[in-house]
């Protein structure tokens, strides 16, 4: 039996008549003549005296009536011990962001003033955009930064930040003067890229289709799991490589360069991610703390 048929059984009990009952309770006098049926019905007892002032309660409903009064009462205490736990302990937040975005735009966002209450719990876990995607798609964490634009009806995606990925070269290469760079000229050179999966790899793979180019004529020498490795291989001298500008830190400026191809549409957002149904207060504070952040609004 649920919680209803108690708090109707009370009720009646304690005004005298059903009317007044179902008035109060927001249902039809039928609804709560078939609930205290059910009951008499469970307990093979007569619960009411039908008088022509209303009902009264029997020996039996006496009984019952003491019962009820406990048990709803037990309830109400654990809803509101439940709700002060709660109120007490530490809220919880997990956060998937791509690699770009852990490493080079969530720093920055954060180290403006933390959107959270001093006592919330946050996780962020690592990984490449279509596995964020795919974890915030089974509930395993609560909101994804992306840098790809990916779908599923179950998510709500939105951009929160713009972003122009280019080449990056080592300053000992030849093109640590220039800002800009032809297609032919970029082709020519050995390439250091991203896995398939992450936001990079897609927006350059994107890229090259749209202008009509496979990328399996390129010269790709590497492909690695992480940008810091892919840095330390252009400073290396091993190749160039297509990264976010948002990677090139101030340290790291006197040691790469970033330069535009000519004919290569690179244009990006970054994304945040989550489920329709998400109830929680803290990523949703989160979330629109993101979307207004003035650290990400002169990020560029």
């Amino acid at each position: 039996m649920n919680e209803q048929i108690w708090t109707t059984f009370k009720m009646v009990a304690e005004l005298g008549t059903i009317s007044q009952a179902a008035r109060q309770l927001n249902l039809s006098q039928s609804a709560v003549s078939q609930q205290i049926q059910q009951l008499e019905a469970i307990y093979d007892s007569t619960l009411f005296l039908r008088t022509h002032h209303g009902v009264q309660l029997t020996s039996a409903g006496e009984v019952l009536y003491r019962f009820v009064t406990t048990l709803l009462k037990t309830i109400d205490d654990s809803r509101l011990a439940l709700e002060d736990l709660k109120a007490h302990q530490p809220s919880s937040l997990t956060i998937g962001a791509s690699l770009t975005i852990a490493e080079y735009v969530l720093p920055r966002f954060l180290s403006h003033g933390l959107p959270f209450p001093a006592t919330a719990k946050i996780s962020v876990m690592m990984a490449n955009s279509r596995t964020v995607f795919e974890r915030v798609r089974q509930g395993e964490i609560h909101v994804g930064l992306i840098e790809a634009d990916l779908f599923d009806p179950q998510l709500i995606v939105r951009p929160f930040l713009d972003d122009r990925p280019c080449a990056v070269v080592a300053r000992s290469h030849p093109w640590a003067t220039r800002q800009e760079v032809t297609l032919k000229e970029f082709m020519e050179q050995p390439l250091i890229l991203r896995e398939p999966g992450s936001g990079t790899r897609q927006t350059f793979e994107e890229a090259l289709n749209q202008a009509g180019i496979d990328l399996q004529t390129l010269k790709v020498r590497l492909v690695l799991a992480t940008t810091q490795a892919i840095k330390a291989m252009v400073i290396s001298g091993i190749g160039i490589t297509v990264l976010s500008p948002f990677t090139i830190l101030p340290a790291e400026r006197d040691v790469l360069h970033t330069v535009r191809i000519q004919g290569l549409n690179l244009y990006r957002n970054f994304y945040v991610v989550h489920r329709r149904e998400l109830n929680l207060r803290l990523a949703h504070h989160f979330i629109q703390a993101l979307l207004q952040s003035p650290a990400l609004a002169d990020y560029e």
